[in-house]
């Protein structure tokens, strides 16, 4: 996504009309012939502008980036989108593109807050930007949404176009992992929050991964931060021949039920409260599988919204060989998958369950998912999906990364080393090359994209991006001591007495100095 500048003369003004127009928009950018005299349908080494070998050959993953931002995220569609979903918002100055920038541009790293991104941009030449943070703070949760579902399927267009969609865990069925994700409390910014200590959380979202393509293809946002995760399970759509996996917070008899109702498939860990069951056949061992022994059953379940429905599951028992950190020795699944699947590969797919807990914890530490400043819940929410389309989009150059490297190197790609490199050579690049030199990105068919993305990703030098395994973590001899009264030590002079330097301790001379005493 390009900095391009805006014109200020561009602007006008209009009220929701019923499709977006060329004339209409507030903010039209000038880019020129759209393919920029480049014939698409040459090989892909051809397509790219000259002015790009330099980075294409050095910095390929900044270039990646860029092209796949630029295609995944159409801003006429966009814009198409927020008249569409919005219920009482209105579009004067502000479009839906411009929001979307500037927030993709903070998850991203090339802007380090909304504010800086809004500067760089020069947006203030359309209105201010208080009128920009009240526009963001009113932004109806169903829009962001939206985008996040368009921008998933485009994402998905071109790792598809690629050939880098991995077998799905269960051969045959189109696997879906929800999981939740609560985001961390703001600054407090806001009045109501000024004179509290405690956090205030913005809010709370469903996330729907794909681990065929690694996408996040949809989320289900919820302004209050207390909501129960369970209370948006009305919300999220089935479709038939797809199969759930969850935990066993979602493990609740009327989204299961309707899950088996829409055609679809569930394998959730069974919560022992809200899943009462009746055995019908014993436990009957099934062999190994990584991680212990399996066994299985036959279990009748009544459904609580059609009084009299039973419906016959499947209980399956996993004895694990090492406990869990919470202590479990077993884990027991429910499913309604027919008998034809086996238990062990179950457990083997609720096992890959962790990948929606990884991709969320790269949503966090390195693509900002969550932004202190941003107090006001849907102004929050929309950083958070505006992460995820960066999250979708770096799913996209690891699906090219696989498709030419092999799917076993590129799962050892570090995501850390990938966006630090992006990040390094990004700006520059953005700066030595001009928009014009992009323009061709846009109307390209997904798969000259996806052939000019593969060329690219055989030039990134993959063997200096592996991520450092490190050993098992050392057992804990002794607790760690509370810093309730001992607010801070002195690392030398605990490195000093365990090699015995320094001079003798004292009888009753206390290791740690408090706050206090240290004054």
């Amino acid at each position: 996504m390009c900095p391009d500048f805006v014109d200020p003369l561009a602007q006008t003004r209009r009220r929701r009309p019923a499709t977006p127009t060329a004339s209409g928009a507030p903010v039209r950018r000038r880019r020129g012939d759209a393919r920029s005299g480049l014939d698409l349908t040459a090989p892909p080494q051809t397509v790219l502008p000259a002015i790009l070998n330099p980075f294409a050959e050095g910095a390929a993953p900044a270039v990646m980036t860029r092209i796949a931002l630029d295609w995944i995220i159409d801003e006429p569609v966009l814009n198409q989108l927020f008249e569409e979903t919005a219920r009482d918002g209105y579009t004067r100055e502000w479009l839906l593109e411009h929001f979307v920038h500037v927030l993709v541009d903070v998850a991203c790293g090339f802007r380090k807050s909304p504010r800086a991104a809004f500067r760089h941009r020069r947006l203030e030449l359309i209105a201010s930007l208080s009128s920009f943070y009240g526009k963001l703070r009113r932004m109806e949760v169903a829009i962001p949404a939206a985008v996040v579902r368009h921008t998933a399927q485009r994402a998905r267009d071109l790792i598809v176009a690629a050939g880098a969609l991995e077998p799905e865990p269960i051969p045959g069925y189109a696997t879906r992992i929800l999981d939740g994700n609560a985001l961390a409390g703001t600054e407090h910014r806001l009045v109501p929050l000024r004179d509290l200590g405690a956090a205030g959380l913005p809010g709370k979202s469903l996330a729907i991964y794909e681990p065929a393509s690694g996408l996040i293809g949809a989320v289900v946002l919820e302004e209050d931060g207390h909501a129960q995760e369970r209370s948006l399970l009305d919300r999220v759509a089935v479709e038939p021949g797809q199969l759930w996996i969850a935990d066993r917070n979602f493990c609740v008899r009327t989204f299961l039920f309707r899950i088996q109702r829409s055609g679809a498939f569930f394998l959730v860990r069974r919560h022992a409260q809200n899943l009462p069951f009746r055995e019908l056949t014993p436990l009957e061992a099934q062999g190994r599988c990584a991680t212990g022994m399996v066994f299985e059953q036959a279990i009748a379940v009544e459904d609580t919204e059609f009084p009299g429905v039973v419906h016959r599951l499947r209980r399956i028992v996993l004895r694990l060989d090492q406990p869990t950190r919470e202590g479990d020795t077993e884990i027991v699944l429910v499913t309604n998958l027919p008998a034809e699947v086996p238990a062990r590969a179950c457990c083997e797919a609720y096992r890959d369950r962790w990948q929606i807990e990884r991709h969320f914890q790269a949503l966090t530490d390195l693509l900002h998912c969550e932004v202190p400043s941003l107090g006001y819940p849907r102004a929050a929410l929309f950083a958070f999906c505006m992460s995820v389309v960066a999250g979708n989009a770096l799913a996209v150059l690891k699906g090219n990364l696989r498709a030419v490297h092999g799917a076993e190197m590129a799962r050892e790609v570090s995501t850390y080393e990938l966006v630090n490199d992006i990040a390094e050579v990004y700006r520059g690049m953005m700066i030595a090359v001009p928009p014009r030199d992009w323009a061709w990105v846009r109307p390209a068919p997904a798969a000259v994209v996806a052939g000019v993305l593969t060329d690219l990703a055989a030039r990134v030098p993959i063997e200096r991006m592996l991520r450092a395994r490190r050993g098992p973590k050392k057992a804990r001899t002794r607790p760690k001591k509370s810093g309730a009264v001992d607010r801070h030590v002195a690392t030398k002079k605990l490195l000093d007495r365990a090699r015995g330097v320094g001079p003798p301790v004292s009888e009753g001379e206390p290791l740690i100095r408090s706050a206090v005493t240290s004054q």
